[in-house]
């Protein structure tokens, strides 16, 4: 009997870790558009001359001593308090740009769910809390009714866990490794464990996968004690790294700034310069150039960073016009002979990406002095396995044309298009392509390739103005980009074409991508939310009545009460819709069966919804695990539906940038069009100046160029000439001037 009841409890644990898992990978997650940008190679400079880089967007730290607050980029989420006024669910902007809830409460259990205002930026300092009270609420819940586990634990049991944790987050299960670890950790049995090998292995796998999941404030909570140990142990080390990591990948920089200032003195070479690293981003971010410059002049290349760190030190030397201090930097970069080997050892993968951006850096500072033939060789240092080898060519096609080498302009470009890779200068490419022939009097070419483009791009450009015009288009639009969906089925013929080459440029445009890219990160936690609150559901359910048996919900009916209802609906209405056209096309008869069975499903739908979770309790102040089940319960409820208010906003804000996006895809396709057409123009009239030169040749006794070796010949002879064509061989004697010449 007692065996069962621990295996009861050892179930109900489980479930127990399993719907906790809402505060810790799902609610509390800051989510962001490059959670994983850590660490990777800043970006180029433009085109044009090399610039200052622009600071990427990524998602900011969850600030300190907010509870079960979901933040996606700027926009921040807390749970509705209980008796709020009509309308705080709906988040309100405050005075640092973050949206906050109208009201504030807190509730007992798992989720206890405060909201917070959020401060200004990194003020958001404090002391960071793990967030584990609940999960110790629940176990101290369970060993009060006698079900939980009283066995102590050992040290191949952690072992064990921890195999199964790394297993997991090796195969992405980040949540359910997050809901592993946690319950390890914090059971009061761990703690004899805690300062192990194995104990400090744990702490920093929980750690850095809330890090990695964007939930920076229990990252630093169970990453910052790792830091105390002196000499440092691997789990120092490692730790270190990931804060270094999660600071970059912040919006709040100076947080973590501040953690790693308390490290212990000797600490190793490599996580000095990670940190001074970390420092100079974060003065670049402030528009301190010359705090950053001191920064990143303190890493060695025994750091990551080191390549990341010169090239930057390079933009900002060029974003003064320092050309030369800019030069000299990324040459250390670009240049194998001034690399460091320690550079190359420990720059890892990211270190060959900054290369080849510190050689597109090079070529676009020689072309911005006009020293062509140095910028020709730059572009050319960039290796035919690299990303950016599009850009080095096309933009040594620009420098050769500049320096009036056309030839060589057509070659690069040739080059380009025989790689057959799609490039955000398709459209740019081709014209200039056409401007290339221009150059070298080949009218003809020109003109054809001027007229395709003005055929291809001219319905795109009227499409996009359409769609900017119409409200219901460009949500079509939009969703059917972000579905991954063939926006051309559902549209007419003509402009099937066009669609889908909008939506290939919609794809390619960075602020729509960020935009979505919450978007998207903010579902895969609301359907996170979903399934805690169907696991709390039967959880309630077991608890309420333990011996009765139930079938369990389905994950496609968990959320909430108008979420299911909603979903229900829209599903029997497709049914609907399918035997309607059923009957339309002549098999009535074939489907009064399945009228009937709809009838039913509809009256089945409609009892489930109407009694669905009626025995679920609501009285979050009842004592033990369902007083803290319920409260989670209420908690997940409120804080789902202002998720779904704050993806109202996410949707305008992406339907915002998709329209901008599309609006400036207008402009540039304008400009080129007119391009085109001034081009046709230069083609009309280098015909006539070559039809005149022909005239003037003929006039002189000399044949055209296309004329030599064609069967075009005749036609410029007089009658009393004679053509004979070259027939491959080579008689010296029978043309006047070949004597002597062997």
């Amino acid at each position: 009997m007692g065996r069962a009841r621990t295996s009861r409890g050892a179930e109900l644990q489980r479930r127990a870790f399993r719907f906790i898992g809402v505060p810790f990978a799902a609610i509390v997650v800051v989510v962001g558009a490059n959670a994983g940008a850590q660490g990777a190679a800043p970006p180029a400079p433009a085109p044009s001359a090399a610039s200052a880089p622009a600071d990427s967007s990524s998602p900011p730290n969850a600030p300190a001593g907010s509870q079960n607050v979901l933040q996606i980029g700027d926009v921040s989420i807390a749970p509705t308090p209980a008796g709020a006024a009509k309308g705080a669910g709906t988040p309100a902007r405050g005075a640092g740009g973050a949206a906050t809830p109208a009201g504030a409460a807190a509730t007992n259990g798992g989720v206890a769910a405060q909201a917070s205002t959020l401060p200004n930026g990194p003020a958001a300092t404090g002391t960071p809390d793990t967030r584990g009270a609940a999960m110790r609420a629940y176990q101290a819940a369970l060993a009060a009714a006698k079900l939980g586990s009283t066995t102590p634990l050992s040290i191949e049991q952690i072992q064990r866990a921890l195999a199964d944790a790394e297993a997991k987050l090796d195969d992405g299960r980040r949540d359910e490794a997050i809901g592993d670890l946690v319950y390890l950790i914090e059971s009061p049995r761990f703690a004899p464990f805690a300062s192990l090998d194995e104990g400090r292995t744990a702490t920093f796998l929980l750690g850095d996968a809330f890090g990695r999941a964007g939930a920076y404030d229990p990252a630093r909570a169970y990453l910052l004690p790792l830091l105390a140990k002196n000499p440092p142990d691997v789990w120092t080390r490692r730790a270190v790294r990931s804060l270094v990591d999660f600071g970059l990948a912040s919006d709040t920089p100076d947080v973590f700034l501040a953690d790693l200032s308390k490290l212990p003195p000797g600490m190793p070479e490599e996580l000095t310069s990670d940190v001074a690293y970390l420092a100079g981003r974060a003065a670049v971010r402030n528009d301190k150039d010359d705090d950053a410059l001191a920064e990143f002049a303190k890493v060695t290349p025994k750091s990551r960073f080191w390549a990341q760190a010169t090239y930057l030190s390079g933009l900002i030397e060029v974003d003064r016009r320092q050309f030369k201090q800019g030069e000299q930097q990324f040459c250390k970069v670009a240049d194998v002979k001034q690399t460091p080997r320690a550079a190359l050892a420990f720059g890892g993968s990211d270190f060959f990406e900054v290369r080849d951006m510190a050689r597109l850096g090079l070529g676009r500072i020689a072309h911005e002095q006009y020293r062509f033939d140095d910028s020709r060789y730059y572009y050319y240092l960039v290796p035919g396995d690299s990303e950016r080898l599009p850009e080095a060519l096309y933009e040594s096609a620009n420098s050769r044309y500049e320096a009036k080498d056309y030839r060589g302009a057509r070659d690069l470009l040739d080059e380009m298009r025989s790689r057959g890779e799609h490039s955000p200068y398709d459209d740019e490419v081709w014209i200039f392509d056409a401007y290339v022939d221009l150059a070298l009097c080949e009218f003809p070419k020109a003109d054809e390739k001027l007229k395709e483009f003005i055929r291809r791009y001219e319905p795109v450009r009227d499409t996009a103005r359409r769609v900017i015009a119409d409200e219901k288009a460009l949500s079509d639009l939009e969703e059917s980009v972000r579905g991954g969906a063939d926006p051309g089925a559902v549209a007419a013929q003509s402009d099937a074409a066009s669609l889908r080459t909008l939506a290939e440029m919609l794809r390619r445009d960075g602020e729509y991508g960020q935009a979505t890219r919450r978007l998207t990160e903010l579902d895969h936690q609301m359907s996170g939310l979903r399934q805690a609150m169907a696991s709390l559901d039967d959880a309630n359910l077991r608890l309420s009545s333990p011996k009765e048996v139930r079938p369990r919900s389905t994950a496609e009916l968990s959320g909430t009460e108008e979420e299911r209802k909603e979903r229900v609906q829209s599903e029997l209405a497709e049914v609907r819709r399918l035997i309607r056209q059923a009957k339309d096309g002549g098999h009535a008869a074939d489907v009064a069966q399945l009228e009937q069975e709809l009838a039913a499903l509809e009256s089945r739908a409609q009892d489930a919804l109407s009694g669905a979770h009626a025995d679920v309790p609501a009285d979050a102040s009842a004592p033990g695990l369902p007083g803290l089940v319920a409260g989670d319960r209420k908690s997940a409820t409120d804080l789902y539906a202002t998720a779904q208010a704050t993806r109202r906003e996410l949707v305008l804000a992406a339907g915002k940038a998709a329209r901008d996006s599309l609006i400036r895809l207008d402009r540039r396709l304008s400009r080129l069009l007119r391009r085109a057409r001034l081009g046709r123009i230069e083609t009309v009239l280098g015909k006539k100046r070559s039809l005149e030169v022909e005239i003037e040749a003929l006039t002189e006794g000399f044949l055209p160029q296309g004329a030599v070796d064609s069967l075009d010949a005749a036609r410029y002879l007089k009658d009393d000439e004679e053509y004979w064509p070259f027939d491959g061989e080579d008689w010296a004697d029978e043309y006047v001037g070949g004597e002597g010449l062997r």
